[in-house]
């Protein structure tokens, strides 16, 4: 089965089902809708707060040089390892970036760390010199149990290595603008607060800060990445 420039299999008893559908996007002009945000799309009701993953691309694209002069900061201090503390959809891209590049020469090592198993936990700590660490705190609502516990488990041991003046320096947050987490961020001096977009939900972000920021910390690839993402670029969706 074919839909616009892609292919994909689906099993027989499904392949009718599929078809009428999209039948019914193309003759009910559903996709230009989902471009112009059309809620009516789903319950009329406030999804059209929920798609600022459309444009994402173009919006990323038009501050490429912020998230340049981070990956050259991180690199200028000396990280040998970024550890992005997350748990959830937000911050699946960095774990996909790892998984599929591993290590890139003349930048830090990333590691992603989504599990309060303390054996998982320790684990990635013998991986890492925690004194030579950016760790990165990744949590769209702050409030996140997971994400916090990691960083205050890290933060304490930062503390002990490098001393509490500079134990802020050695953290930034990925999160959206009036969180918890950016009130904690500014309290113990972290390197950077980066803000998400509120109008994109958690497993949406990959090429928002939550992807990017890991992306352009760890490599130099993130223009190319987010320039074939975009909008222009993709023309099965028009």
């Amino acid at each position: 089965m074919t839909a616009g420039t892609a292919s994909f299999h689906v099993p027989p008893d499904l392949e009718a089902a599929v078809s009428a559908e999209l039948d019914a996007w193309r003759t009910g002009n559903k996709v230009r809708r989902l471009w112009a945000r059309d809620a009516t799309l789903w319950t009329g009701t406030d999804e059209a707060s929920w798609l600022g993953w459309l444009g994402v691309a173009g919006d990323q694209l038009a501050r490429m040089d912020a998230l340049r002069e981070l990956a050259a900061e991180v690199r200028a201090v000396g990280f040998t390892h970024a550890l992005v503390l997350r748990m959830g959809g937000s911050s699946l891209c960095p774990e996909v970036l790892k998984m599929t590049f591993g290590r890139i020469a003349g930048y830090p090592e990333l590691f992603v760390l989504d599990s309060t198993d303390p054996g998982q936990i320790r684990a990635i700590e013998r991986k890492i010199d925690v004194a030579s660490t950016l760790f990165i705190v990744s949590s769209k609502s702050g409030s996140t149990l997971e994400p916090n516990i990691f960083m205050r488990y890290f933060f304490d041991r930062a503390k002990q290595l490098v001393g509490g003046d500079r134990a802020g320096s050695h953290f930034i947050t990925i999160t959206d603008p009036g969180s918890r987490m950016q009130e904690v961020a500014t309290a113990d001096g972290f390197r950077r607060i980066l803000f998400g977009v509120p109008s994109i939900g958690g497993r949406y972000s990959a090429l928002s800060d939550f992807g990017m920021a890991p992306a352009a910390i760890r490599s130099s690839v993130t223009t190319r990445m987010i320039s074939r993402c975009r909008d222009g670029d993709i023309p099965s969706v028009w």
